[in-house]
C-alpha cells in the first residue's frame, strides 16, 4: 500500500521535492474518495481547494465543452485557490476519485515553505498558459 508522501512524490509537480518536504506537504493536505459524475469544481464559482489526483480520472469542461481528461498524478484547481478567483472550468470525476486536496487555509501555511512554493507558482504559470491555449 502506498503512503500520502509516495503518492505526493509521484505527481510532476512535487517529483523534484525530498521526502522532508513530501513529509511536510504530506501533513499540508487531506484524502478524500469521491464517486463517479461529482463535480469538484463548476466553472464561473469559487473553489478554495488545489487537488491532487491519487487515482482514477476527471473531466475538464471550458464553457460546456469538453478541453481535457487528467487522471492519476495529475492536479488541477491551483490557480483558483490561489488567487481566490472563480474557477475557470468544471471538473466532473469520471470514474471513482482517489484525491488529496489542499484547501486555501492549508496553502497559506505551505507557502512559507520556499521549495515547495517554487514548485506551486512554476505549476501555476505553466498552467495559465495551457489554459489560455485551450480557451482561444
Amino acid at each position: 500500500m502506498t503512503t500520502r508522501v509516495d503518492d505526493l512524490g509521484k505527481i510532476p509537480l512535487f517529483s523534484r521535492l525530498s521526502s522532508v518536504d513530501l513529509q511536510f506537504l504530506a501533513t499540508k493536505v487531506d484524502e478524500i474518495e469521491v464517486p463517479a459524475g461529482t463535480a469538484l469544481i463548476t466553472e464561473g464559482m469559487g473553489n478554495h481547494a488545489f487537488y491532487l489526483l491519487a487515482h482514477g480520472e476527471v473531466d475538464v469542461f471550458v464553457g460546456g465543452t469538453h478541453r481535457r481528461s487528467l487522471g492519476p498524478h495529475d492536479f488541477f484547481g491551483e490557480i483558483s485557490m490561489m488567487v481566490l478567483e472563480p474557477a475557470t472550468a468544471t471538473v466532473v470525476t469520471r470514474t471513482p476519485v482517489r484525491a488529496y486536496v489542499m484547501s486555501h487555509r492549508q496553502f497559506l501555511e505551505v507557502r512559507v515553505h520556499e521549495t515547495v512554493m517554487l514548485q506551486l507558482k512554476a505549476a501555476m504559470g505553466d498552467r495559465r498558459s495551457a489554459d489560455q491555449k485551450l480557451v482561444s
